[in-house]
């Protein structure tokens, strides 16, 4: 199986910037054994097809506290956090995309929630509900992308650096540290970044055009990466061929929290394109 690793360099650089700290406060919700630890979450509402929320990097489910309750007036909707995250524990390693997903499964399993299930994942969290509906396509009916990273973003943004300078910025040369020595998040089959690998699956694409970079960053080297952004989040719109892409000016990274109801709306016309074809 050809597989390609998941880099989100250019993209990580600005998440450590912006991530939020961990919640001291839990809203309502369980705790679940998976095995050899337990993960916590959250489901609220009444109405097939269940959604599924997933946060991004370094992110826990609090991200979702201003969507998740408008969702559940249509439908049954969940929110955990994974492990080591939040208010979960932490699981055995290695820490990659299949064991993130895979204990979500055994989570949802355990707690009785059924499928079919409209699969919602912000930033890292869009590249595990991709790899999710892979993996477990019987239970899939719907996914929404929340300005998700891709695989591709680094490999990009090197060849859009400048040439390295003795008076360059420091978000620059950090730039260049994330680019030398990659984080590696997991691996993923190449086929489902490929147009039309979720056949016709509902699915809708958000993204934000403009990011929040650096101010200290060259000017033409943040709009050379945000052109990057905005080819990767029309390569995600094209891997369904029932998809429609949404760009979310005004908002932060954040879409969840900067503008909840474009989210909501996001979700809801999954579902009931998800309801229609039952």
């Amino acid at each position: 199986m050809s597989k390609s690793c998941i880099h989100v360099l250019c993209f990580l650089f600005l998440l450590t910037a912006c991530s939020p700290m961990q919640s001291t406060t839990p809203i309502p919700g369980k705790y679940i054994d998976v095995g050899d630890h337990q993960m916590y979450l959250y489901c609220s509402g009444n109405g097939a097809p269940s959604v599924i929320l997933e946060a991004g990097y370094n992110d826990n489910s609090e991200t979702w506290a201003l969507v998740q309750p408008a969702v559940a007036e249509f439908a049954r909707v969940c929110v955990y956090d994974r492990a080591g995250l939040g208010w979960s524990d932490p699981g055995p390693e290695p820490r990659d995309g299949y064991q993130t997903i895979g204990e979500l499964h055994t989570l949802l399993t355990a707690a009785g929630e059924k499928g079919p299930f409209v699969l919602a994942g912000h930033s890292l969290g869009g590249l595990y509900m991709r790899l999710y509906a892979d993996q477990y396509p019987e239970e899939v009916v719907g996914l929404v992308l929340v300005d998700s990273a891709h695989v591709d973003d680094a490999e990009r943004c090197k060849k859009v650096l400048p040439p390295e300078s003795l008076n360059e910025s420091e978000s620059l040369k950090s730039i260049r540290e994330y680019l030398a020595n990659p984080l590696t998040f997991t691996e993923i089959p190449e086929r489902i970044l490929e147009p039309g690998s979720l056949g016709d699956l509902p699915l809708v694409v958000l993204s934000v055009p403009k990011q929040q970079r650096p101010e200290d960053l060259p000017a033409s080297l943040r709009d050379a990466m945000d052109e990057i952004w905005v080819d990767l989040q029309n390569e995600w719109a094209m891997i369904s061929t029932n998809s429609s892409h949404v760009f979310v000016a005004e908002s932060s990274h954040f879409i969840q929290k900067d503008q909840p109801d474009v989210v909501i709306a996001a979700i809801q016309k999954v579902v009931e394109m998800a309801r229609l074809d039952q």
